[in-house]
């Protein structure tokens, strides 16, 4: 449900999900880092936290204290950094002519789904005994529980990702 990033009609749109799925609403996905106050905010003030599984994305500061009190099943965490440095290889190397890069970067180019270039995921549970495993992720995704995140985060100084 769009929200226009309005915090406030994201919010709504959890709610308006809710009140309009009743029977069949099982999980609720966010898909920007301020959804996971939403959801979670939502949910707790309705007193459903036992009826979902909340997954959202990104490691924002809040949604870190939100897994850590149980108001979050998963958090699927990009490499902002990786984002950032790849991308900027991949356009240095297009603007020079830098082929061979392009071809390392890109080895099936032009084929379908052949431009996609994976910088890794975090998919960050609140601890071992959440239902999702590492078995069920691809090998360049890490896995990890958020005690491993959280010492993660600490050795490069960051409070979220």
């Amino acid at each position: 449900m769009p929200d226009d990033t309005d915090r406030a009609r994201a919010r709504d749109n959890v709610r308006t999900a809710i009140q309009n799925h009743k029977d069949k609403l099982k999980t609720l996905v966010g898909i920007w880092s301020y959804n996971a106050p939403a959801i979670a905010d939502v949910v707790k003030e309705l007193e459903r936290r036992k009826d979902y599984t909340i997954v959202v994305f990104d490691a924002e500061p809040i949604a870190i204290q939100q897994i850590s009190a149980g108001l979050i099943d998963a958090m699927v965490v990009q490499n902002p950094y990786q984002m950032g440095y790849q991308g900027v290889r991949l356009m240095k190397a297009l603007h020079e002519n830098d082929q061979k890069t392009v071809r390392e970067m890109l080895p099936h180019q032009g084929q379908p789904e052949g431009d996609l270039f994976d910088t890794g995921l975090k998919i960050v549970v609140p601890n071992s005994q959440s239902p999702l495993t590492r078995d069920l992720f691809g090998a360049k995704t890490e896995f990890l529980t958020l005690d491993a995140f959280k010492q993660w985060l600490a050795r490069y100084s960051l409070e979220g990702s």
